[in-house]
């Protein structure tokens, strides 16, 4: 039990090689196997009693689950106003898939904020997700949300009535243009041109592209109608990524929890449980220290506004108005490989910048820095409030309550008997069905059959032979 509780996705050819080296005897892998099934539901609940609905005669039967908690709920007012989502799948009894949904603070620490076990990512599983995250959760309007392009999740989201701003992560689109075309390069290329920042460099690649690919059906105009702009260009998007283009917090989230999908659906919730109660405490730590040393915005942003003050003394700064708002900022340095020395213009009445850093990231570039620096502002009056130290200090000063041990838990009796989704089962009794794809290699060379060793004949062995009496049993 002590190696299923400390890996429960552990091999059950481990279990056997420990207990041969303990014990010097070699278990049988059904043996084994059935012990390690044992442990499971001994340290972890059976995968029938998790509430694992139609109801029918007093039955349940178990659809979707959705949880978040409320030190999560309270902290995600003062995150960055970006949600990603994204689903995986669980490995255990049944085919379930885990729905997440990931903010994050300003120094770029990740937060869960809520959870849903649903039986497959289709447009209603996505729906009660989505709803369920606007009424719990996420009650603001213009909150950036980005995911994947799952058919179940577009319908979704054209069906939902919510105020967000749906994008898309500009990997999955490299996915699907890379299944479209089968050209690596391309794929490269417009990944490149969604992450560009100025409109008038992304319709030159664009164009050229375009270029490229001409005579591929569909062409790369009709491929990218059914996309706004705004969905996957980063020059287009107005600042509400705060710089995110993919799904990577999601991600990160999943192979947090890559050993709890396979437990049944009750360890799965105490995972995000216990894991959000012991990291709360630990970063509020971080951040009341920081605040105690004096520092006003987090590292991140310090560090950047710091690399951006050396940047800005090897720029010239001319004033193109009279009540000190815009600027014109040359380079002496090209700020990017490929890109020559250039001049931008600077507004700081609308707080945009013509290389697009100041609007998509919320804070100064180096060009507002050499303006500010030059006239005498205050640069760090530009810098958005959800990079301070006051504002991630909200975030992970919130905490989670001590839970009595479960056996002193009182739960009342159930209304109704919760029932597993029996069309869900990952495996049905019997032998397992083979998953290889068979191909040339997998062709075997025609040879002699097997003969019966008593008989020698072909189409039976010895336990069937009809001489067998008559060669074996004699004294």
């Amino acid at each position: 039990m002590p190696l299923v509780k400390d890996s429960p996705i552990i091999l059950v050819s481990t279990l056997i090689a420990d207990m041969q080296a303990r014990f010097q005897y070699r278990v049988l892998y059904r043996k084994a196997w059935w012990a390690k099934q044992m442990a499971m539901q001994q340290l972890y609940g059976d995968w029938d009693e998790s509430p694992n609905g139609e109801l029918e005669l007093g039955k349940r039967v178990f659809r979707r689950l959705f949880w978040t908690f409320d030190p999560c709920v309270r902290a995600f007012s003062h995150c960055k106003p970006v949600v990603q989502v994204d689903g995986t799948w669980l490995y255990g009894k049944y085919t379930q898939i885990l729905l997440i949904a990931v903010a994050q603070d300003g120094n770029g620490n990740v937060l869960p904020i809520a959870f849903a076990i649903v039986e497959s990512e289709n447009s209603k599983s996505w729906a009660y997700f989505i709803r369920n995250l606007r009424k719990h959760v996420v009650r603001q309007d213009n909150i950036c949300i980005i995911s994947d392009r799952s058919k179940g999740l577009v319908a979704a989201i054209r069906q939902s009535e919510v105020p967000w701003r749906f994008v898309y992560c500009i990997h999955h689109i490299a996915v699907n243009f890379h299944n479209e075309y089968k050209n690596k390069d391309w794929c490269k290329r417009i990944v490149n041109i969604g992450y560009e920042l100025e409109p008038h460099r992304f319709r030159h690649k664009l164009a050229r592209l375009e270029t490229d690919m001409a005579g591929c059906k569909p062409s790369l105009t009709q491929w990218l109608s059914s996309i706004e702009p705004w969905q996957w260009a980063q020059c287009f998007d107005e600042g509400y990524h705060y710089g995110h283009m993919t799904t990577n917090l999601v991600e990160a989230v999943n192979s947090v929890l890559r050993h709890t999908r396979h437990l049944p659906i009750s360890a799965v919730f105490s995972a995000t449980f216990y894991r959000l109660a012991t990291l709360m405490p630990k970063m509020g730590l971080k951040q009341a220290n920081q605040l105690e040393a004096g520092h006003v915005y987090v590292e991140k942003i310090r560090d950047a506004m710091k690399d951006n003050t050396q940047r800005a003394r090897l720029m010239n700064v001319e004033l193109y108005s009279r009540n000190l708002k815009t600027f014109r900022v040359t380079e002496y340095i090209s700020r990017r490989s490929g890109i020559p020395p250039r001049s931008y213009g600077v507004d700081l009445r609308n707080r945009r910048c013509e290389c697009g850093m100041f609007q998509v990231l919320r804070y100064p570039c180096a060009h507002v820095v050499a303006a500010c620096v030059t006239y005498s502002f205050n640069v760090e009056q530009y810098i958005d409030d959800v990079y301070t130290l006051e504002r991630t200090l909200c975030i992970w000063g919130n905490e989670f309550p001590v839970l009595r041990d479960i056996s002193t838990w009182e739960v009342q009796s159930p209304a109704f008997e919760m029932l597993p989704d029996r069309s869900l089962r990952r495996r049905v009794k019997g032998r397992p069905t083979i998953m290889r794809i068979r191909n040339d290699i997998d062709v075997r060379e025609k040879v002699n059959p097997k003969r019966c060793i008593i008989c020698r004949t072909v189409g039976h062995n010895r336990s069937k032979c009809p001489h067998g009496n008559i060669y074996t049993g004699q004294s």
